[in-house]
């Protein structure tokens, strides 16, 4: 009786577990040691393939659906296989030039930029498509800009060093001269560069001046800030439909708890953000065109999350980067059973092209300001 050696019966076995996960992906059901016999050209006998199926049950990486069914991957299962992608996979050129064209179509307003790239992600991955900027009372003042819209009506424009852009309206009850308005935000961006946004407002109250439009000025400012602090806008969620749409009967439990978790939209976002990482040159990997890339895509797989809600979903997410600092986050949501290499692949190519946008436009306004 031939023996096959340790690292060939493990390379066979890890060939036959990451068969059955594919192909549980694309068919949704139980796979049967039939079906792999059948279709997976191992060259091995149908008793040689239960015993590894069985050995894999047993090892944790497949449940058994009920004695006389198929197998399905388990956590354990769907991790293996995802760790066995050692690089990313290329995207098909044709979804590549699609992803594309939805990028350029969608990325013509800089306001509906979260909103529309998560919806591209949704539209593209069939899942739904998250995007987050990162928290805004952390970030810091890049340029302060107060536009004169009627006599008494101003318009704050706030733009923090991740190139969030934030227009609060605001009243003054005596108008300013166009030229001391002027030098007015010169100064202020003197004081206030660089500052966390957080901290914005305890300068702004320290600041001394004898004129009394000045000081109302301030402090219509500082309430400004505290709007800014306020608003929870930087989470935009798509495509939930999609995983309504492909939920089994015995899946809606999952559903209406997870429909419960996004409701509590702060605590998702605090949940999303814990997942920010800094892109740096310590962190370069392999990207698919065999350019280091600083960016690191991250795949979180049912009970490996702290969410109870998501032990039947996967996360697949990717930090986006200005200058190395994380500003934001790009994901998708969607069941285990998700085709991971092109979900993989669809997340880091969004990921690329939100950092070339927000480094565009950091160029111009540097150019124009």
């Amino acid at each position: 009786m031939r023996v096959l050696k340790p690292e060939v019966a493990k390379q066979r076995k890890e060939k036959i577990l990451n068969w059955v996960v594919h192909k549980y992906v694309t068919a949704g059901r139980p796979i049967s040691s039939e079906s792999v016999f059948e279709g997976g050209n191992f060259n091995l006998s149908p008793a040689s393939i239960r015993s590894i199926l069985k050995e894999l049950e047993e090892e944790g990486y497949l449940n058994q659906v009920h004695t006389s069914g198929g197998r399905v991957p388990s956590d354990k299962g769907y991790r293996a296989y995802v760790n066995s992608l050692l690089s990313l996979q290329n995207m098909a050129e044709e979804e590549k030039k699609r992803l594309d064209l939805e990028y350029d179509r969608r990325m013509e307003q800089l306001d509906n930029f979260l909103r529309n790239t998560s919806r591209t992600l949704a539209d593209i991955s069939k899942m739904a498509g998250f995007t987050i900027f990162s928290d805004i009372s952390k970030e810091t003042l890049k340029r302060l800009d107060i536009v004169k819209v009627s006599n008494k009506n101003y318009l704050s424009i706030i733009v923090t060093d991740a190139n969030i852009i934030k227009h609060i309206p605001f009243n003054l009850e005596k108008p300013f001269e166009k030229a001391r308005l002027r030098a007015l935000v010169s100064e202020l961006n003197e004081k206030l560069k660089g500052v966390r946004i957080e901290d914005i407002k305890k300068i702004l109250h320290s600041l001394k001046t004898s004129d009394e439009n000045e000081r109302y000025l301030y402090r219509e400012l500082a309430r400004v800030i505290d709007e800014l602090l306020r608003q929870d806008d930087s989470l935009y969620l798509e495509g939930l439909s999609a995983i309504f749409s492909s939920a089994s009967p015995y899946e809606y439990e999952d559903l209406v708890n997870v429909a419960r978790l996004l409701e509590e939209k702060e605590k998702f976002s605090a949940i999303l953000r814990e997942r920010l990482r800094d892109c740096s040159s310590s962190q370069m990997i392999p990207s698919q065109n065999k350019q280091p890339s600083k960016r690191k895509v991250e795949v979180t797989i049912g009970s490996e999350s702290s969410i109870k809600e998501f032990k039947n979903f996967s996360m697949v997410s990717s930090s986006y980067c200005l200058k190395d600092k994380a500003v934001g986050l790009v994901g998708v949501i969607g069941y285990k059973r998700m085709e991971y290499p092109r979900v993989i692949s669809i997340v880091d190519a969004v990921s690329s092209m939100m950092e070339e946008a927000l480094s565009r436009w950091e160029a111009f306004e540097e150019e124009e300001f």
